[in-house]
């Protein structure tokens, strides 16, 4: 009980921290050009957060991009959204359900037939839950929702999309967004998600080397998005060694130069983005 109740102290300081002082504005370059050109990427869960900043960041850099979601009117919002950015790239949106692999190999023909000439030379698997249900408290349906959506939907459409890279000899890249949980103890369903890909992503590249397809992750740290600010527009966060949240065109702008030809010999690596969250903090024991 006692320790309880430090918990919960601990937590209304770093709350009234994060309001002291007020936010201030961050001022982040975006990242133009045409690294991406030519190119077209698929992005999973690309409606909203880091996966639609991504997704305005490939655009803005030159590629064609299709994004999944699960909302048909947040797929449409997104695309029109996207398609403001350049009238010269091709923005395509597709329902897909990363937690029901039996129909991936069907709604991927369904992608294939809808970009007709076009092919797919970039993989970004970014769809993913979040559960901050604590350890004890864990159902079953928790548990595997977030390894559903978080890592087994990504194997089996990596295994699909990477198959089809080999198959028409592009010379690819695949993505994975990852976290900082990837290396912090692991105790619930997310953490276990992330670690999770962090090794698949090293397995991927020793496999796919051979076909020069390229295989990295990103590690975002604690990132301003709907996910974890619900509605709470203040970045500040006293617990991280940077001072405030990661934004998502700050992952957005690092996943352009991770998937380009600049970075084509980083391979099997992580990129960790998270202002200096990968080090144990007071997070650790929240």
């Amino acid at each position: 009980m006692a320790n309880k109740i430090v918990r919960m102290i601990k937590k209304g300081m770093k709350e009234v921290l994060r309001y002291t002082p007020a936010k201030k504005a961050v001022n982040i370059p975006v990242l133009y050009g045409e690294l991406l050109k030519d190119k077209t990427a698929l992005i999973t869960g690309g409606t909203s957060g880091i996966g639609l900043a991504i997704a305005e960041a490939f655009v803005r850099n030159g590629a064609s991009v299709i994004i999944t979601g699960r909302n048909p009117k947040k797929l449409e919002d997104a695309c029109n959204s996207l398609k403001q950015i350049s009238s010269a790239n091709k923005v395509y949106g597709t329902t897909l359900d990363n937690t029901d692999v039996s129909l991936m190999k069907d709604e991927f023909m369904k992608i294939l037939n809808m970009i007709q000439d076009d092919h797919i030379d970039i993989l970004v698997n970014n769809a993913g839950v979040l559960n901050k249900t604590s350890f004890g408290s864990v159902t079953e349906s928790d548990y595997d929702n977030v390894m559903d959506t978080d890592m087994k939907g990504a194997y089996f459409l990596t295994q699909i999309v990477s198959k089809y890279m080999i198959q028409n000899h592009i010379s690819g890249n695949i993505l994975n967004i990852t976290s900082s949980s990837a290396i912090r103890p692991a105790l619930n369903s997310y953490h276990l998600a992330k670690w999770g890909m962090r090794g698949f992503t090293k397995g991927l590249a020793k496999e796919l080397s051979q076909y020069d397809i390229v295989v990295n992750a990103i590690a975002p740290g604690p990132t301003a998005t709907s996910m974890l600010l619900e509605g709470d527009n203040n970045i500040n966060r006293p617990s991280s060694p940077s001072g405030r949240f990661a934004t998502p065109e700050e992952i957005g702008n690092l996943a352009v130069i991770m998937v380009s030809s600049l970075a084509r010999m980083v391979n099997g690596d992580t990129l960790y983005a998270t202002g200096g969250c990968g080090l144990l903090t007071f997070d650790d024991w929240d």
